[in-house]
């Protein structure tokens, strides 16, 4: 490997964490000024969720935002069709989800929104961007490379 390339790997892996660091802050930041006083309801019945766990899953949401974002800007570097891929079978994900469990609700101090179907494949389609993301930051792309020569 050539200095030129291992300072590519270092300046690649460092925006990584950088998005994905910055996401969680924001998210985590986020999810605390809601604070506590959120359910979750949907066929399953209605859960309450304490402020904690809102802090919590708002850093994880925004780390995987974070991925998600590295995983789209790795994707229109290189021109991958990849990524396309890993967002169709992360939104299908999504929508199997719901299909699954059923239809949800968001409550929030006496108000409701519901989510459908879109939102969570939305989101699942982001899951699917942060694992590409995810797999063009840690993964050995060596044999599909080779390959893409072989038959040009």
């Amino acid at each position: 490997m050539t200095q030129n390339n291992r300072e590519n790997a270092t300046d690649d892996k460092s925006q990584a964490a950088g998005l994905v660091a910055g996401g969680a802050a924001a998210g985590g930041g986020a999810a605390a000024g809601i604070g506590s006083g959120i359910a979750l309801g949907g066929s399953f019945g209605a859960v309450g969720v304490a402020a904690a766990p809102v802090v919590a899953v708002g850093a994880v949401a925004g780390a995987v935002v974070g991925g998600a974002a590295y995983g789209a800007k790795k994707a229109i570097e290189e021109g991958d069709a990849y990524a396309l891929g890993a967002m169709a079978g992360g939104a299908a994900a999504g929508a199997g989800v719901v299909a699954t469990v059923g239809n949800m609700g968001l409550l929030i101090s006496g108000g409701g929104i519901a989510i459908t179907m879109a939102p969570v494949a939305a989101a699942g389609a982001v899951l699917g961007l942060a694992g590409y993301g995810l797999s063009k930051l840690f993964g050995s792309n060596s044999k599909r490379k080779s390959r893409n020569r072989r038959y040009r």
